[in-house]
């Protein structure tokens, strides 16, 4: 049976979490991925935030404008997720890890004023966000601050992680992402926190879904509390639910909103919420709703409302609805937008 739920306002029963959005960022800094380039318009200001002139060069440009990848403001985030109950969600993931912005203090006061369960992830991304520092830290080092994260506190604060994720990786998984992978299960299995991984989306084919999950288990995880993120591009391979059933993880869409556009670094394009929709619907026809998640990534300032993005209510408002007019029925939906959390979030028995 699962235990309590460890948000950052206390430990709760799981029957209060409603509908989950497993995979968001509420605060967070991704200056990894920014590129300006030669672009003039481009703004190198991480403060900064689109304007009804330039909206349309920052949408199609998310990652040329510093401010896009900088989410701080706590009104904007108390604004943004105050939709949400009326929705039915009751509970939002933040898979922001450690030293990117994920503010342990400000993700409480955004849960006390909008009364969203917030869960706060612990971990480390890839490592090109690295700075030098961290390059250096031993597997033991990092065990110990995840674990202090989720037991103790964050950021010298009692507020306390729930998850241990997002863990980034690469491909190839680059040898400091193998050392924090490791940290991350040891502390996954020391905590009884879940452990979600930010797979490399960008790559085609679900056999490398299924090499890092089998490296995963080699490094001795509960796969059955191991939650595979950004699986949408993977799901273009036939095989995808053939993986999914051998894994026996939770896999997850999580990029529902994004625009099906073309990213030229990484060589990919975006697959299309009718790709989604369509997966969902074979996965429920397999019989493998009971592991599926879906969630928007919520990580630039252009995917909220207020810059003219979906926000964090699109699931919810758009594609809830549109699985229904395609056949899905109401306890399918319950399983994959409630059941499965209550089930993967909660601590599990060390």
């Amino acid at each position: 049976m699962p235990g309590t739920l460890r948000t950052v306002r206390g430990d709760i029963d799981p029957a209060e979490m409603g509908a989950t959005l497993p995979h968001e960022h509420v605060f967070g800094a991704v200056d990894m991925y920014w590129d300006p380039g030669e672009d003039p318009r481009a703004s190198r200001d991480p403060d900064s935030s689109p304007t009804l002139e330039n909206l349309w060069h920052w949408r199609e440009n998310p990652c040329t404008n510093r401010g896009n990848l900088h989410m701080g403001d706590e009104k904007d985030a108390i604004d943004e997720l105050s939709v949400l109950p009326d929705l039915g969600v009751g509970t939002l993931v933040n898979l922001s890890p450690i030293g990117m912005g994920r503010n342990a203090a400000g993700l409480r006061y955004v849960s006390e004023v909008t009364g969203v369960h917030i869960v706060a992830g612990s971990t480390y991304y890839v490592a090109a966000s690295w700075p030098d520092e961290r390059r250096s830290m031993t597997e033991d080092a990092m065990v110990a601050e995840i674990v202090e994260d989720i037991t103790v506190g964050m950021e010298g604060t009692d507020v306390r992680a729930g998850i241990v994720g997002e863990v980034g990786l690469s491909w190839p998984i680059d040898p400091l992402e193998e050392r924090a992978l490791a940290a991350s299960v040891r502390a996954h299995r020391q905590t009884g926190a879940a452990l979600s991984i930010h797979n490399p989306y960008y790559v085609p084919g679900a056999d490398t879904l299924l090499e890092i999950g089998r490296r995963i288990a080699g490094l001795g995880a509960d796969m059955s509390r191991v939650i595979m993120g950004h699986c949408d591009g993977f799901s273009r391979d036939p095989r995808f639910l053939d993986v999914v059933g051998e894994l026996g993880c939770y896999v997850e869409l999580d990029l529902f909103g994004y625009p099906s556009g073309y990213e030229p670094e990484v060589d990919f394009v975006y697959p299309s919420d009718e790709l989604r929709v369509e997966t969902i619907l074979g996965l429920i026809k397999a019989g493998l709703a009971d592991r599926l998640l879906l969630s928007h990534d919520i990580c630039f300032k252009t995917s909220r409302q207020k810059f003219g993005g979906n926000g964090y209510g699109y699931i919810h408002r758009v594609i809830v609805p549109w699985l229904k007019r395609k056949g899905a029925d109401d306890d399918a939906l319950e399983q994959i937008l409630v059941r499965n959390a209550q089930t993967v979030l909660p601590l599990a028995a060390v």
